[in-house]
């Protein structure tokens, strides 16, 4: 295998443009609607400035406008973190990194602009395969691994890693590419304590903050927060490159298996799984891969986030190089089909479920316009 080089590109990136609050619709040339989910949607298009094809996310804070808080919140919030995310991506060079090209801010929406992968997410990407191996599965995950190595160097934490955050250029394996983490639900997790209605890559130490700043806000009344006074919080729910590690574990778990770690719908009955099994991996596909590859999974999955390797240990391994996968001729995909469209069908539709999760409790507060 060859590895990927941390200095693809030799040439700087191209400068993030920074527009005017108005985007100019015009320059587009639409193809399709790629997501929709209620209150955002990517469509896939071509720049008639520039030729090239992108992908446009706009995420609409009109939707919100009866949402149990202020919407002004969730504005400052998403803004600055699309902010922030843009700015640090800027100084980072590295071919398999998702590219920004461009971001505005309006007052009723932000529009983010980013090169296209034709061949979509990791669902899409197996979904495609006429014969799906072990060892092109392994590859993705080592590949995934040597990026997040570069990404941890440089100090980068990803911090929401998940299977709709990998995408492909190609049908090689090697065209895998990584989407920073734009997403607003984890913004509205915070404001509201309530989590999104997918947590599979959400790490156990995640999980048992999350759980002690729902449980906190509680016991004081503060019900929504837009961003907490008390600096420990903040710090407690940052995400860590151990948390990144355990994201690709559960990512390599479903790739191999269909199904993540441990299927469940709630924080508390993940930690009651974990305590139970003591973080034991239970699904019968696991037995038929290689000793190495499980000890891969286990180690990723670990409970403790000292005892998870991190990524450059993990890229530098090759924990699939060996007779028993070399030799697997299977296409797995016709054995796990069924789970892994159950996987996908969970993470496509948790966006439209989203209003049901927010607006528990639902009063006409100032929508912050």
């Amino acid at each position: 295998m060859q590895p990927l080089s941390e200095t693809q590109d030799t040439t700087p990136p191209a400068p993030i443009t920074l527009a005017a609050p108005a985007f100019d619709e015009e320059k587009l040339l639409i193809y399709r609607e790629l997501y929709y989910d209620g209150f955002s949607s990517i469509i896939a298009a071509r720049d008639l400035t520039t030729g090239a094809a992108v992908a446009v996310k706009k995420v609409e804070y009109r939707f919100f406008t009866h949402a149990p808080f202020p919407i002004r919140w969730l504005q400052r919030r998403y803004s600055r973190k699309v902010r922030q995310q843009t700015a640090r991506i800027r100084t980072l060079s590295h071919n398999s990194l998702l590219k920004l090209i461009e971001f505005v801010v309006e007052p009723k929406r932000i529009v983010v602009v980013t090169e296209m992968c034709m061949f979509g997410d990791l669902f899409n990407w197996m979904l495609q395969q006429p014969q799906l191996r072990v060892r092109d599965l392994c590859l993705i995950i080592q590949y995934i691994y040597q990026v997040l190595r570069y990404l941890h160097s440089q100090n980068f934490v990803h911090g929401n890693l998940t299977p709709t955050h990998i995408l492909f250029q190609a049908m090689s394996p090697q065209s895998v590419t990584i989407m920073p983490d734009l997403s607003i639900r984890k913004e509205l997790a915070y404001i509201t304590a309530n989590p999104p209605l997918v947590i599979d890559s959400w790490a156990p130490e995640y999980i048992r903050s999350f759980v002690s700043m729902r449980e906190e806000r509680k016991t004081s009344g503060k019900g929504y927060v837009e961003s907490n006074e008390d600096q420990m919080e903040d710090e407690l729910m940052q995400p860590t490159k151990a948390m990144d590690v355990w994201g690709v574990g559960c990512i390599a778990h479903i790739a191999l298996t269909g199904k993540p770690p441990y299927p469940v719908g709630s924080l508390e009955e993940v930690l009651s799984i974990i305590d139970q099994t003591g973080g034991q991996l239970k699904n019968p596909m696991i037995s038929t891969f290689s000793d190495s590859v499980q000890k891969q999974l286990r180690d990723s999955l670990a409970l403790a986030p000292e005892d998870r390797p991190n990524a450059e240990q993990f890229s530098e391994l090759y924990w699939f190089d060996d007779d028993q996968t070399r030799s697997d001729k299977r296409n797995i995909l016709l054995t796990i089909e069924y789970d892994l469209m159950h996987t996908c069908r969970r993470y496509r539709t948790q966006g439209r479920q989203v209003f049901d999760n927010v607006f528990v409790g639902q009063t006409d507060e100032d929508d912050g316009s």
